[in-house]
């Protein structure tokens, strides 16, 4: 089996988002990011083989939570659950560092469900140890990860 990674459409998100991010939305084609289309995004997927077993999306954005100038956040990270410990969610992330120091960022942020605190951690993320509850999905925290 071959791990890779690569550029996808937002569109092409969607289907992992559902599955394992936003389960109470209706339907697949309504788990959109209204920036998704936005010029600065950036979606990624992570494939076994052929087929799409991960996903996360990126955007230009600041944060008041830390001071540096040159932000980008990290959203919408998933890996379907029978792949969870294949290295696609490392593998995913770790391209997402990659691209956004490529671009002279200085931090890359995201909003991390209390499930997924120990994954970005083990990935170089510091947080900010402050909880606030996320409607219909749960408690999370600010973590970041400076280059």
């Amino acid at each position: 089996m071959i791990l890779t990674t690569k550029q996808i459409s937002a569109e092409a998100t969607r289907p992992v988002r559902h599955r394992v991010l936003w389960p109470h939305i209706e339907q697949e084609k309504d788990c959109v990011i209204d920036i998704d289309e936005r010029e600065d995004a950036i979606h990624l997927g992570a494939f076994l083989d052929d087929q799409l077993v991960a996903v996360c999306s990126l955007f230009e954005m600041h944060s008041s939570k830390i001071e540096d100038k040159k932000q980008y956040r990290l959203r919408a990270m998933a890996s379907l659950p029978e792949v969870r410990g294949s290295g696609a969610g490392k593998m995913i992330v770790q391209e997402a560092l990659r691209l956004v120091e490529a671009k002279g960022m200085e931090v890359l942020w995201c909003d991390a469900r209390k499930v997924a605190l120990g994954f970005y951690e083990k990935l170089g993320f510091e947080r900010i140890d402050e909880w606030y509850e996320v409607p219909k999905i749960g408690p999370h925290q600010f973590m970041y990860y400076r280059f």
